[in-house]
């Protein structure tokens, strides 16, 4: 590269006037080369910059502008993610807007809210939740994407002031546990006594 940049600015010099082989204008060029050298690999690293997932060390610009603070231990990938969250990030505070702010990080989540039990609208059965659980909500996210922090942090940063929020991992593993356990009751104590009896008779 340097050798090509010296041929260059050899090009450049008046002709007649200068000798492009002369022992002190090769070491000026040299020189002049190695510093013009440095400022294009510095202009590719910039224009690369314009975009978050190549931005390489320019990602704390990207983070500054959108008043992200990463962890000591974050990766540039988990760096680079927060800030395309942070690009898609256009508000609203309701269900949707942080189901919609999960999947910026790659988190196919539900939203799950806590109501105070009222007369008339409680089924026999339902969760009963006091206190503080009505301004409570929790974030359900898949057990493969346990505790993404850079998520949890953007979640925790947009949430409505007067609401606290929780973070749970592994619900349809849970819900997929309870099912195969119902229908092992189910076979235990209604479908085996059921063919038993008609065997017997």
């Amino acid at each position: 590269m340097s050798e090509v940049l010296i041929e260059q600015l050899q090009t450049l010099l008046p002709p007649v006037s200068y000798d492009p082989n002369g022992r002190n204008l090769k070491a000026q060029l040299a020189g002049d080369a190695a510093v013009l050298g440095d400022a294009l690999v510095g202009i590719d690293a910039v224009e690369k910059a314009i975009f978050p997932e190549s931005a390489g060390a320019f990602i704390a610009d990207w983070e500054r502008i959108y008043g992200l603070t990463p962890s000591l231990d974050a990766t540039q990938d988990e760096r680079v993610q927060a800030v395309l969250a942070a690009m898609g990030d256009l508000g609203g505070q309701s269900i949707p807007y942080f189901i919609r702010l999960a999947s910026l990080f790659g988190v196919a989540a539900n939203i799950e809210s806590f109501r105070i039990p009222v007369v008339g609208l409680v089924n026999a059965g339902d969760p009963i939740y006091s206190g503080d659980w009505p301004y409570t909500w929790r974030v359900d996210a898949p057990l493969v994407a346990y505790l993404n922090a850079p998520m949890e942090a953007r979640i925790e940063e947009r949430r409505p002031a007067n609401t606290d929020v929780v973070f749970g991992y592994g619900k349809e593993v849970i819900l997929l546990v309870a099912s195969s356990v119902d229908q092992l009751f189910n076979t235990i104590n209604y479908v085996m006594p059921s063919n038993m009896s008609t065997n017997n008779a």
